[in-house]
């Protein structure tokens, strides 16, 4: 799924920086300036200066994600190729109003959609360094101008990273009309949660397992997302949830290999999405 492409976007004309954007921001080996036309002339590029959200240790993430490949667990490769799959079914036409697509937390992943230009953005410059069209920057703070992109992608519970509100309204502030959004998070409904304190939770910061180690995530409640979304313009579409009966297993003990493994057996029984431990939301900005 995940393409290099080696070219240098300095040679391109049609790509969303203009001479203000500055090439070490979205390539620092590109030589002169990268010409992105839709690029706010407003933002800092200073990759040093951008923040992370309350609950995150800066050098932690990077030591993670600032990286150019890594091995997803098993359990979290099942709920990218879920994802994956529901992206592919809502974006398999570009809108008539633009073919620009935003990979909004792209990490290590391209989309690679071809009738698309996808722009990849990212908190961390290694990720996508080699895109066609990279850019390194915070999600709650998009250097794009308003009404830019005929799709915005941002999965991979990208939302568990940063304030779900500033991201939604910055998605709402770059989609053009009747432009599509979809966006996943760990929900606080899960099935998983049941009788934790978390449960129900508009907003919680937990501990969950990812590859094989400890890490910190937000959970919402997916009406919260919901209230976000229909404040920023939005207007729910469809939504899928992941991982339902090995959210169950897990909620019961079982190992993530084991409840994994039940989740695959069991697709055919499907179990209500308000118990999934990932809920996915495709929405239309209206």
């Amino acid at each position: 799924m995940i393409s290099i492409n080696r070219n240098l976007v300095s040679s391109r004309t049609d790509s969303p920086v203009s001479k203000s954007g500055d090439s070490a921001a979205a390539r620092p080996d590109a030589p002169g300036h990268v010409r992105y036309p839709y690029l706010s002339s407003t933002n800092n590029w200073e990759l040093s200066f951008i923040s992370v959200s309350p609950g995150f240790n800066r050098n932690e993430l990077k030591s993670r994600y600032d990286v150019a490949a890594f091995d997803e667990d098993d359990w979290h490769a099942y709920s990218g190729q879920q994802t994956f799959a529901y992206v592919t079914r809502y974006l398999s036409n570009p809108s008539l109003s633009s073919s620009w697509l935003l990979n909004a937390g792209a990490g290590v992943y391209e989309l690679r959609f071809m009738q698309w230009k996808e722009v990849s953005l990212d908190l961390f410059i290694a990720p996508v360094r080699f895109r066609q069209y990279p850019i390194c920057a915070s999600v709650e703070r998009l250097p794009f101008r308003s009404n830019t992109f005929g799709a915005v992608a941002c999965v991979g519970e990208v939302l568990g990273y940063c304030d779900p509100a500033a991201a939604i309204a910055e998605f709402g502030r770059v989609i053009v009309s009747s432009g599509v959004l979809i966006c996943d998070f760990g929900s606080s409904r899960s099935i998983r949660n049941w009788f934790d304190k978390s449960y129900g939770r508009a907003a919680d910061l937990i501990t969950a397992e990812y590859n094989r180690t400890p890490e910190k995530t937000w959970v919402y409640d997916p009406s919260y997302v919901d209230s976000l979304l229909a404040a920023s313009g939005f207007k729910i579409r469809d939504r899928l949830g992941t991982h339902t009966w090995s959210a169950l297993a897990k909620r019961l003990g079982l190992s993530s290999s084991a409840a994994l493994s039940l989740q695959r057996h069991l697709e055919w029984l499907r179990l209500p999405s308000a118990w999934a431990e990932v809920t996915t939301i495709v929405a239309s900005k209206t």
